[in-house]
């Protein structure tokens, strides 16, 4: 019989963030799929170790991009 393992992930499918380095990309990401330790972002267009990224906050919901830490 088969058992079915349950990945467990920081973020889920459709968690929208951005990376955690300036010197990255500013623009926020869709999760598409999450795996056990990395995310599949924008459609399957790109991949992200759940180290490299965080969940955008509120500010940047609303700005559409990254902003530094404390705005």
């Amino acid at each position: 019989m088969r058992t079915r393992t349950v990945i467990e992930s920081d973020f889920l499918s459709g968690d929208v963030v951005v990376f955690v380095d300036a010197a990255k990309p500013d623009h926020l990401m869709t999760v598409h799929k999450a795996q056990e330790n990395s995310v599949l972002l924008d459609g399957n267009r790109s991949f992200a170790l759940n180290h490299l990224i965080r969940p955008a906050s509120v500010a940047e919901l609303g700005a559409g991009k990254r902003l530094e830490e404390g705005v």
